[in-house]
């Protein structure tokens, strides 16, 4: 019994040492993950979204990035082109660093990444790309007075945008010359998703709204166009169009009937309805021509107007439309006649699947509209628009089921 006993002692003792040595190894595992032996070093810098790409020299606000090295762990400063990092942000470790680059402009752009630990620094040449601030315009260009709406671009928060005060480098002016009408505004909201304004409730149509602002010291400047009824094709969708066929007059509703849209002013047209794959719905109708430099220099021009979906409503997804995979069918516009018709695509050329019930601006550039054919140089000449729906689905059988609104038909310059 002895015997038995000194050897399970043994084999006791020798499980303990075992267990032992293996903490030993696992907590020596985690002091050499988090540990330093000395001052930083940075190798090279990675997209930390692609680290099987090669090392990269500078980055962009936002960037993930890993910075891989030696001694890289316990961060207590750490600067990237001139902006703070909080350290808080980052996890490091002995080999590897991985930080966000801050969305901030800085002051005076250093070129420079800065890394210190407690026991040194190291500094790299590390650029960081800073954006110029992207105004495309309002959301619905025809909003009315006294309502919120979007300003697409990016980047306002960056510029300033987001201050109050009247020390903000950044201002929004809405002016008409002609009635003498000059108003200031803040944005009402300003974060790095979204950016909106109040229309004034007193704001007349054909303004424009002067954003200002400065980058690096340089000033800059961009108006974008409200309510140009000025430049509306066909009015209010009354009085002698020359319509083609009473289907196409058919669509037109002023927001009181069941169903409708909110009117922004004017008569629009509505499609509802299921309409079979590959059927051909077309209607037309015109106006006076006196866009005469745009008929001139149209490239400078874009046709502009609004569109609707009811929320159960979608946009749909074009398919392929035939062996040469051309742009047919879907809905199709024509200006004077222009051949081939313009597909008006909202999901692949606009991103525009759905609209929520609410009314969003789109442009189409003139020139692709008319399709090289020349139009009038001389006033008041009559110039044909035609609208065709003609379902296109991807599975080559579906029919479509629309409840799809449009409005404001205008001639505009892409730029102010």
């Amino acid at each position: 019994m002895k015997r038995i006993y000194y050897i399970g002692l043994w084999v006791c003792q020798m499980l303990f040492l075992t267990a032992c040595s293996d903490v030993v190894k696992f907590n020596d595992e985690k002091e050499d993950l988090f540990s330093n032996n000395g001052s930083p070093v940075i190798s090279a810098v990675y997209d930390a979204t692609n680290d099987d790409a090669a090392p990269i020299t500078a980055g962009v606000l936002k960037q993930f990035i890993r910075l891989k090295g030696q001694n890289l762990a316990n961060p207590k400063h750490v600067n990237i082109n001139g902006v703070e990092v909080d350290v808080r942000d980052i996890y490091a470790e002995s080999a590897n660093s991985w930080i966000h680059i801050p969305r901030i402009v800085p002051e005076s752009p250093t070129g420079i990444l800065v890394y210190e630990t407690q026991q040194g620094s190291v500094t790299i040449n590390f650029d960081v790309s800073i954006p110029h601030m992207e105004l495309e315009g309002l959301e619905n260009e025809f909003v009315l007075p006294g309502n919120e709406v979007k300003v697409k671009g990016d980047y306002f928060d960056l510029f300033e945008f987001n201050d109050t005060t009247d020390a903000s480098t950044a201002s929004i002016v809405i002016t008409n010359d002609a009635l003498g009408y000059r108003q200031v505004i803040k944005t009402d909201s300003c974060t790095e998703d979204y950016t909106g304004i109040i229309i004034p409730k007193d704001c007349p149509d054909n303004s424009l709204i002067t954003f200002s602002w400065q980058e690096m010291g340089q000033n800059y400047s961009k108006s974008i166009p409200y309510r140009m009824s000025d430049q509306l094709m066909f009015g209010n969708f009354d009085g002698d169009l020359g319509w083609w066929n009473d289907w196409g007059r058919g669509l037109v509703t002023d927001g009181t009937k069941d169903g409708d849209p909110v009117s922004l002013g004017y008569n629009f047209l509505r499609l509802t309805g299921t309409f079979g794959a590959w059927d051909w719905n077309s209607t037309g109708f015109g106006c006076n021509w006196r866009w005469l430099d745009a008929s001139a220099n149209p490239e400078n021009y874009v046709v502009k107007f609004e569109v609707w979906t009811n929320s159960s409503n979608p946009f749909y997804s074009y398919g392929t439309n035939d062996v040469y995979n051309d742009k047919n069918g879907g809905y199709c516009f024509t200006l004077n006649n222009g051949e081939p018709r313009r597909q008006f695509d909202p999901v692949s050329e606009f991103n525009l699947t759905n609209t929520y019930g609410k009314w969003v601006t789109v442009a189409m550039p003139l020139d692709e509209m008319i399709q090289n054919k020349p139009l009038p140089t001389s006033p008041d000449q009559w110039v044909n628009f035609e609208f065709v729906c003609q379902p296109n689905p991807v599975d080559g059988v579906s029919a479509w089921n629309v409840d799809h609104a449009w409005g404001q038909f205008r001639i505009e310059p892409r730029n102010y």
